[in-house]
Protein backbone atom coordinates (compact mmCIF):
# COMPACT_ATOMS: atom_id res chain seq x y z
CA UNK A 1 0.00 0.00 0.00
CA UNK A 2 2.89 2.67 0.82
CA UNK A 3 4.43 1.84 -2.91
CA UNK A 4 0.57 3.02 -3.76
CA UNK A 5 0.83 6.48 -2.10
CA UNK A 6 4.06 7.55 -3.71
CA UNK A 7 2.65 6.72 -7.09
CA UNK A 8 1.96 10.31 -8.93
CA UNK A 9 -1.74 11.02 -9.50
CA UNK A 10 -0.92 11.44 -13.37
CA UNK A 11 0.41 7.71 -13.35
CA UNK A 12 -3.20 6.44 -13.20
CA UNK A 13 -4.67 8.67 -15.53
CA UNK A 14 -1.92 8.13 -18.40
CA UNK A 15 -2.69 4.45 -18.01
CA UNK A 16 -6.47 5.28 -18.25
CA UNK A 17 -6.12 7.52 -21.39
CA UNK A 18 -3.88 4.28 -22.92
CA UNK A 19 -6.53 1.91 -22.09
CA UNK A 20 -9.18 4.19 -23.80
CA UNK A 21 -7.02 4.73 -26.73
CA UNK A 22 -6.22 0.86 -26.83
CA UNK A 23 -9.98 -0.04 -26.90
CA UNK A 24 -10.33 2.52 -29.32
CA UNK A 25 -7.85 0.45 -31.73
CA UNK A 26 -9.90 -2.60 -31.11
CA UNK A 27 -13.12 -1.49 -33.66
CA UNK A 28 -12.10 -0.83 -36.90
CA UNK A 29 -12.14 3.04 -38.00
CA UNK A 30 -10.95 5.27 -41.21
CA UNK A 31 -8.42 7.95 -40.32
CA UNK A 32 -6.96 10.45 -42.01
CA UNK A 33 -2.59 9.57 -42.11
CA UNK A 34 -1.58 12.07 -39.55
CA UNK A 35 -3.77 9.84 -37.60
CA UNK A 36 -2.76 6.97 -38.19
CA UNK A 37 0.93 8.20 -37.57
CA UNK A 38 0.08 10.38 -34.97
CA UNK A 39 -0.13 7.78 -32.20
CA UNK A 40 2.99 5.97 -33.51
CA UNK A 41 5.01 8.91 -33.19
CA UNK A 42 4.31 9.88 -29.44
CA UNK A 43 4.95 6.34 -28.36
CA UNK A 44 7.85 6.25 -30.39
CA UNK A 45 8.73 9.73 -28.51
CA UNK A 46 7.62 7.74 -25.21
CA UNK A 47 10.31 5.38 -25.20
CA UNK A 48 13.11 7.20 -26.80
CA UNK A 49 12.74 9.54 -23.54
CA UNK A 50 12.23 7.06 -21.35
CA UNK A 51 15.81 5.52 -22.92
CA UNK A 52 17.13 9.00 -22.70
CA UNK A 53 15.71 10.32 -18.54
CA UNK A 54 16.31 6.79 -17.61
CA UNK A 55 20.38 6.98 -18.53
CA UNK A 56 21.05 10.17 -19.24
CA UNK A 57 23.63 11.23 -16.96
CA UNK A 58 25.73 8.05 -17.16
CA UNK A 59 28.16 6.51 -19.77
CA UNK A 60 25.40 4.10 -20.96
CA UNK A 61 23.20 6.33 -22.81
CA UNK A 62 25.08 6.37 -25.44
CA UNK A 63 24.58 2.28 -25.62
CA UNK A 64 20.98 2.59 -24.94
CA UNK A 65 19.96 5.23 -27.40
CA UNK A 66 21.98 2.41 -30.17
CA UNK A 67 20.15 -0.26 -28.57
CA UNK A 68 16.88 1.18 -28.98
CA UNK A 69 17.66 2.60 -32.31
CA UNK A 70 18.58 -0.89 -33.55
CA UNK A 71 15.89 -2.67 -31.71
CA UNK A 72 13.43 -0.36 -33.08
CA UNK A 73 14.94 -0.34 -36.94
CA UNK A 74 15.33 -3.78 -37.16
CA UNK A 75 11.73 -4.76 -35.65
CA UNK A 76 9.61 -2.14 -37.74
CA UNK A 77 11.95 -3.08 -41.12
CA UNK A 78 11.36 -6.85 -40.74
CA UNK A 79 7.67 -7.11 -39.56
CA UNK A 80 6.87 -3.81 -42.15
CA UNK A 81 7.85 -6.17 -45.18
CA UNK A 82 4.74 -7.71 -44.65
CA UNK A 83 1.25 -7.28 -46.25
CA UNK A 84 -1.35 -5.30 -44.34
CA UNK A 85 -4.07 -7.04 -42.14
CA UNK A 86 -6.84 -8.25 -43.44
CA UNK A 87 -9.75 -5.86 -44.72
CA UNK A 88 -7.27 -2.83 -44.14
CA UNK A 89 -7.45 -0.48 -47.40
CA UNK A 90 -7.22 3.19 -48.24
CA UNK A 91 -9.87 5.02 -50.17
CA UNK A 92 -7.48 7.72 -52.39
CA UNK A 93 -11.09 10.15 -53.05
CA UNK A 94 -11.31 10.62 -48.72
CA UNK A 95 -7.95 9.96 -47.96
CA UNK A 96 -8.68 7.51 -45.44
CA UNK A 97 -7.39 4.38 -44.12
CA UNK A 98 -9.67 1.81 -43.17
CA UNK A 99 -7.77 0.27 -40.60
CA UNK A 100 -9.74 -2.92 -38.77
CA UNK A 101 -9.77 -3.31 -35.04
CA UNK A 102 -6.73 -4.90 -33.56
CA UNK A 103 -6.25 -5.74 -29.56
CA UNK A 104 -2.49 -5.20 -29.90
CA UNK A 105 -2.14 -1.84 -30.06
CA UNK A 106 -3.92 -1.92 -26.39
CA UNK A 107 -1.30 -4.83 -25.69
CA UNK A 108 1.56 -2.72 -27.04
CA UNK A 109 0.28 0.03 -25.24
CA UNK A 110 0.28 -1.91 -21.94
CA UNK A 111 3.16 -3.80 -22.24
CA UNK A 112 4.59 -0.25 -22.46
CA UNK A 113 3.09 1.22 -19.35
CA UNK A 114 4.22 -1.61 -16.84
CA UNK A 115 7.74 -1.96 -18.92
CA UNK A 116 8.37 1.93 -17.95
CA UNK A 117 6.36 1.65 -14.84
CA UNK A 118 8.74 -1.22 -13.33
CA UNK A 119 11.50 0.33 -14.42
CA UNK A 120 10.38 3.69 -12.55
CA UNK A 121 9.77 1.19 -9.35
CA UNK A 122 13.04 -0.73 -10.04
CA UNK A 123 14.90 2.94 -9.74
CA UNK A 124 12.98 4.48 -6.48
CA UNK A 125 13.00 0.93 -4.85
CA UNK A 126 16.40 -1.16 -5.69
CA UNK A 127 18.87 0.94 -8.21
CA UNK A 128 21.60 -1.19 -8.39
CA UNK A 129 19.59 -3.60 -10.57
CA UNK A 130 18.60 -0.87 -12.47
CA UNK A 131 22.08 1.65 -13.32
CA UNK A 132 24.31 -1.13 -15.10
CA UNK A 133 25.62 -1.75 -18.64
CA UNK A 134 23.42 -4.62 -19.40
CA UNK A 135 20.09 -2.69 -17.94
CA UNK A 136 20.54 -0.34 -20.11
CA UNK A 137 20.72 -2.57 -23.10
CA UNK A 138 18.49 -5.01 -22.61
CA UNK A 139 15.96 -1.88 -21.08
CA UNK A 140 16.60 0.05 -24.16
CA UNK A 141 16.14 -2.97 -26.83
CA UNK A 142 12.88 -3.65 -25.09
CA UNK A 143 11.43 -0.32 -25.69
CA UNK A 144 12.66 -0.38 -28.99
CA UNK A 145 11.03 -2.98 -29.81
CA UNK A 146 7.87 -2.11 -28.56
CA UNK A 147 8.23 1.00 -30.97
CA UNK A 148 9.38 -1.20 -33.81
CA UNK A 149 6.18 -3.31 -33.60
CA UNK A 150 4.11 0.08 -33.56
CA UNK A 151 5.93 1.61 -36.56
CA UNK A 152 6.03 -1.74 -38.66
CA UNK A 153 1.87 -1.86 -38.45
CA UNK A 154 1.88 1.94 -39.41
CA UNK A 155 3.80 0.99 -42.35
CA UNK A 156 2.15 -2.12 -43.59
CA UNK A 157 -0.60 0.43 -44.05
CA UNK A 158 1.25 2.77 -45.34
CA UNK A 159 2.29 0.89 -48.19
CA UNK A 160 -1.69 0.36 -48.82
CA UNK A 161 -1.22 4.57 -50.07
CA UNK A 162 1.12 3.86 -52.60
CA UNK A 163 0.00 0.74 -53.74
CA UNK A 164 -3.50 2.60 -54.41
CA UNK A 165 -1.25 5.59 -56.26
CA UNK A 166 0.57 3.15 -58.22
CA UNK A 167 -2.77 1.71 -59.59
Amino acid sequence: MQILQHIPVWVFFLLLGLIALGLQQTRTRHIPKPRLLGINIALTVFTLVGVIQQWSPTPWLALGLLSWAASCALVAWGLGQGAAPAGASYDADTRRFTVPGSWLPLALFMAIFVCKFVVGMLTATAPEHIHNLNAAIGISALYGFFSGVLNARAWRLLKLQTDTVRV
